[in-house]
């Protein structure tokens, strides 16, 4: 009998984390919308400390394949969205060329995250 073995993903563990931190993500964005104010909110503060969590761990892999940099990608969405407009992130509307530039790059990264 043949049994078909599947290889595990080269970036299995920061797909999982990635997981993780896109749920907790959606989490602080909500808590964002339902509060209306960003500082001093308790719910916000937790899901964004959460995130950081996650997001150690995450920068402490180093990915193997474009599914692994979209979840590195994850973590500086969360520090520049802006959360009055899911899916877009600061640094669009810069001076400077090279910040534009490396909001296109991770804005194109995380098109399907932050909808």
């Amino acid at each position: 009998m043949n049994a078909h073995v599947t290889a595990a993903h080269p970036d299995a563990e920061l797909l999982a984390l990635g997981a993780q931190f896109r749920n907790r993500w959606a989490a602080e964005r909500a808590a964002f919308v339902a509060s209306r104010k960003i500082i001093n909110d308790s719910a916000i503060e937790a899901a964004a400390d959460t995130c950081r969590n996650l997001a150690s761990q995450i920068v402490a892999l180093a990915p193997k394949t474009m599914d692994g940099v979209r979840v590195l990608a994850m973590v500086w969405g969360q520090a520049y969205y802006l959360s009055e407009q899911p899916g877009q992130y600061e640094g669009n509307d810069s001076e400077y060329p090279c910040d534009r530039a490396a909001n296109a790059v991770m804005s194109f990264l995380l098109k399907d995250v932050a909808a």
